[in-house]
């Protein structure tokens, strides 16, 4: 693996970042749902023109992590979207990266200017949501000192999903 390089993302990145966020999500989750679920979820959270517009929604940041020019991270944040009411309070609504750079730091460069841009514009809470059986994930937000505050149904198609709130004062 080259170097990896941080950058946000712009329009011209939408097709593979679709691509990236179908891949991984199916990855991780997909055998989890019917095959029909999977495919809606993933044409309604992951299309490119949903991409497009969350790269040009100004509440929003999506920062890529690319090796070879090839995204192999990525996370989403901004607006709360969560059940939670809380005011001055930002999302990590994604947080990505390919098995190739799994506990190669990627994931931890992504979190810090996660954090660093919540903090900048004033946060003063930031909240995620995380699968309740994502052990791996749940010991690497906790380790930023996430802690849980609630629960959801996340829906993919007519599957509920138990997600844990997990919740950071910054």
């Amino acid at each position: 693996m080259s170097e990896v390089v941080y950058r946000d993302a712009t329009a011209e990145d939408a097709e593979a970042l679709s691509a990236f966020s179908a891949a991984a999500f199916t990855g991780t989750f997909g055998h989890l749902y019917p095959p029909e679920d999977l495919k809606a979820f993933l044409g309604a959270k992951y299309g490119p023109d949903l991409q497009r517009a969350e790269i040009a929604d100004p509440r929003l940041r999506c920062r890529l992590a690319l090796s070879d020019g090839r995204i192999v991270g990525y996370c989403l944040m901004g607006a709360l979207d969560l059940p939670v009411e809380e005011r001055d309070a930002v999302e990590l609504h994604r947080l990505y990266v390919d098995e190739s750079v799994k506990g190669k730091g990627v994931a931890q460069a992504l979190m810090d200017e996660a954090l660093a841009w919540a903090r900048g514009r004033g946060a003063k809470t930031m909240y995620l949501s995380v699968w309740e059986n994502n052990e791996r994930a749940q010991r690497f937000y906790r380790r930023y000192g996430f802690v849980h505050h609630g629960e959801w149904e996340f829906m993919v198609g007519r599957v509920a999903d138990r997600d844990l709130i997990w919740r950071l004062a910054l």
